[in-house]
């Protein structure tokens, strides 16, 4: 052609026969970014359209439009969300999605709020007290001292001293009523029962609930109403809706099958339920635990990192839980409370990331039935009690006799009147002796602690719902309620393979509910107790 491109090394986007673009290692001619770069540096600003404005001054329409509400709902729909939200929230398994886009200020009408309305905005400062004033009398408590003395001696008697302060609660039983030194009995708690109530503790535990999205409780398979804490549930039901909350029943391994899948019914009724078993080489739940976790994620999608905490009562199994769930040792775990003292961060996946919190107790009333649930729940060792004696009459009311006989190897024929005979015959079958050849019933009692913490005395709290066709029929009711309703929904976990998990204690036909005794029970006596060899 008569017209030729310039191949000067000055234009951009020339073309060189055996060149591109970009320049060759080695090649003496220029690349498209340096040609632009250098063209950079030689131009000049232009100092006119600096100074322009971006856009120009223009006339915006008049309209009322610009100054009205941007949403506007009707009352027939405000009155359907609210029906459709309070049935969503007595769900345990419904969740609110895009609440940033509905009215939740508006379709939540409290109770709180109705009773206990703004006195300000309804009669302001200027208009009671000023000279402006339009009310003839003021809507006040109190007119005079003596009013205001009275209304105060009023709120005294009805004040709940119990909370209040540690050093009170020595009096006060567990429903909050005053009693006297002779009722008490003359007990004072020990410093131990303090633990797991400190100020560090619960410190540790708010890190925890702010940090974390989803808060899972750990609960103990052979108590778990008495290992739940009900008033921390109730705190994030009421400032911290937008946590969600998962129960898990750890050590399943210790219960007979049909009470853990009783108790699991009887649980999800508040909260998504799962039956678990810490173990690294044979565990179970595993599977649906990581599912329900994955599903949080895949809800929780604008979140980079899906958080769960692990939260509960000392000895129930948390660090256990995420050693289950890693399939190796992360974290310090030991068959005694206290183990845990600060919060682990660990991770799980690239997203769901797991936190371990130290186990912590809700503040109760210091009396001797409160220290000794304590002592078996496992929130206090054994080793640090002063008289541990005093808690094994509590346990002979727990277990049943020829579970004691199995443990402890002792003849079928053995009786004990009290806690302290039966201590004794424990000391001498096991050798604990002191000088003069009688038995050490504080070592004694010791042991038979440490036994029933480490879930080595066959024991558990029965189900509320005994009767199994009342539960039948109340699950197939609710069942057909379901179905009506067209939101059929589905267990999160099967629970038929918990019967292929050996149990650790051999259950007798009475606790068994009528199913199979289980051949594979890993009940182990105590050294001590076990048949001497004969040679």
């Amino acid at each position: 052609s008569a017209l030729k491109r310039s191949a000067a090394s000055a234009r951009p986007g020339r073309s060189v026969k055996g060149e591109t673009r970009i320049s060759k290692p080695g090649s003496h001619l220029r690349s498209e970014g340096t040609i632009k770069r250098l063209q950079l540096y030689n131009s000049k600003p232009d100092l006119k359209r600096r100074k322009e404005q971006a856009l120009l001054p223009v006339r915006i329409q008049p309209d009322r439009r610009w100054f009205g509400n941007t949403r506007v709902i009707a009352q027939d729909k405000m009155q359907h969300f609210r029906e459709t939200i309070a049935k969503g929230v007595e769900d345990p398994y419904s969740v609110v999605l895009k609440s940033s886009k509905l009215p939740m200020s508006l379709l939540r009408e409290t109770q709180e709020k109705a009773s206990r309305m703004d006195l300000l905005s309804v009669s302001p400062f200027q208009e009671v007290f000023s000279r402006k004033h339009q009310q003839k009398r003021a809507k006040i408590g109190a007119t005079d001292l003596e009013g205001l003395l009275e209304a105060a001696e009023k709120r005294a008697e009805g004040y709940n001293k119990e909370g209040s302060n540690r050093d009170h609660r020595a009096l006060v039983d567990a429903d909050g009523h005053q009693k006297e030194e002779e009722e008490a009995g003359g007990h004072f708690g020990e410093e131990i029962f303090n633990k797991g109530t400190s100020r560090r503790i619960w410190a540790e535990l708010y890190k925890v609930v702010d940090a974390a999205d989803v808060l899972c409780f750990v609960l103990d398979a052979r108590d778990p109403m008495g290992t739940r804490c009900k008033q921390l549930e109730r705190e994030l039901r009421r400032s911290r809706q937008h946590k969600h909350i998962v129960l898990l029943i750890n050590k399943v391994d210790l219960v007979p099958t049909w009470v853990t899948r009783r108790w699991v019914q009887q649980l999800t009724r508040d909260f998504p339920t799962l039956a678990f078993h810490a173990s690294i080489t044979n565990p179970f739940g595993k599977n649906a635990l990581l599912n329900l976790l994955r599903q949080f994620g895949n809800l929780l999608k604008e979140k980079k990192h899906v958080t769960v905490g692990m939260i509960g009562y000392p000895n129930v199994g948390k660090s256990s839980v995420i050693n289950t769930l890693k399939r190796k040792k992360v974290c310090k775990s030991a068959p005694v409370p206290g183990e845990t003292r600060v919060w682990q961060y660990i991770a799980l996946t690239k997203r769901i990331y797991l936190l371990d919190c130290p186990g912590i107790v809700p503040p109760t009333a210091s009396d001797f039935a409160q220290d000794c649930a304590k002592v078996l729940k496992g929130v206090v060792r054994a080793e640090r009690l002063k008289t541990p004696s005093d808690y094994i009459h509590e346990v002979l009311e727990r277990v049943k006799k020829p579970y004691l006989l199995q443990r402890y190897r002792l003849p079928a024929e053995t009786t004990w009147r009290d806690s302290e005979e039966f201590l004794s015959i424990l000391g001498k079958k096991m050798g604990k002796l002191v000088k003069g050849g009688e038995a050490d019933i504080d070592t004694a009692a010791r042991i038979v602690l440490y036994d029933w913490q480490r879930g080595r005395i066959p024991y558990f709290t029965a189900p509320p719902n005994e009767n199994e066709n009342e539960e039948a029929e109340a699950d197939t009711e609710a069942s057909a309620a379901a179905a009506a309703a067209g939101e059929p929904k589905e267990s999160l976990q099967s629970l038929a393979a918990l019967k292929e998990i050996p149990k650790a204690h051999a259950f007798d036909e009475e606790d068994r509910g009528g199913e199979p005794a289980e051949p594979s029970a890993t009940t182990e006596a105590w050294p001590c107790c076990r048949p001497e060899r004969s040679w």
